[in-house]
């Protein structure tokens, strides 16, 4: 992705969840490709920070904001917050999410079925669909004032295709891929399109859960006999995000390898 046809002071992305190992690479492809940029973290500040240093290091327009996603005025307001910020909001990227996970024998497991209690349940929606929801109402409200815009929401292959779900998970992310089809309905006449990118099994992130039978079962699958790269999402998402997409609205991007 090159920086061709993209002015750095037209383009504003706020990516939420940017602090993240996916998000933090799709911080900087975003800008590098022309880009500024906000990006939120909630506990990891100082990993923010060094992403923060990073960037206005390397010359971007960057800013960091604190937020919490299971919070939906926490949500609405750091869409608001980057807006003012930036002198606008040209393209909103939803990089968090989180899985349920626990640790019975000292190492980290996904729940099965009976294990997800409703306190699981509840954690998991909060932050990857209703912060999510709300954080998306206030970026549309802004978006509508100023010609349109473009969201992107990271998925996942089990909102989408099912692969190894924890169960939760992957109703969260199902969540996600109705969402996106019901906003790029009522948002394109405003002209803000609005895509999932849905990742199989990635280099880290919530593979990390995944025993090695399960992570073997994946790679026996998947036509590329691999887990896909950050930089591969960050490169799909800059191209949905930036003003060569003018065409593309309510589709799911499926990066899985080939599975």
């Amino acid at each position: 992705m090159g920086n061709s046809g993209m002015k750095q002071s037209a383009r504003r992305a706020l990516i939420i969840g940017g602090s993240g190992s996916l998000g933090s690479v799709i911080c900087r492809v975003l800008a590098e490709s022309g880009f500024s940029v906000a990006f939120t973290y909630y506990q990891g500040e100082e990993k923010a920070r060094r992403l923060l240093d990073a960037l206005q290091g390397a010359g971007h327009k960057a800013s960091a904001l604190k937020t919490d996603l299971a919070d939906p005025e926490n949500a609405r307001a750091v869409v608001h917050e980057a807006h003012q910020k930036m002198g606008g909001l040209d393209a909103l990227i939803i990089a968090s999410g989180i899985a349920s996970a626990y640790a019975p024998q000292g190492h980290f497991e996904l729940p099965k079925l009976q294990e997800i209690t409703p306190t699981i349940f509840d954690k998991v929606f909060s932050v990857n669909v209703r912060g999510v929801f709300f954080a998306c109402q206030e970026a549309a409200r802004l978006m509508s004032g100023n010609s349109g815009g473009k969201m992107v929401m990271i998925g996942s292959i089990d909102g989408v295709k099912i692969a190894h779900p924890p169960v939760d998970y992957a109703c969260s992310k199902a969540a996600l891929w109705g969402l996106v089809q019901a906003l790029s309905k009522e948002l394109g006449p405003h002209n803000i399109l609005v895509n999932l990118v849905a990742p199989g099994v990635l280099e880290g992130g919530i593979a990390q859960y995944l025993t090695p039978d399960m992570m073997n079962e994946y790679l026996k699958h998947a036509s590329l006999k691999r887990v896909g790269k950050f930089f591969e999402i960050a490169n799909v998402v800059a191209f949905l995000a930036g003003e060569k997409n003018t065409y593309i609205t309510g589709q799911a991007i499926v990066l899985d390898g080939g599975l």
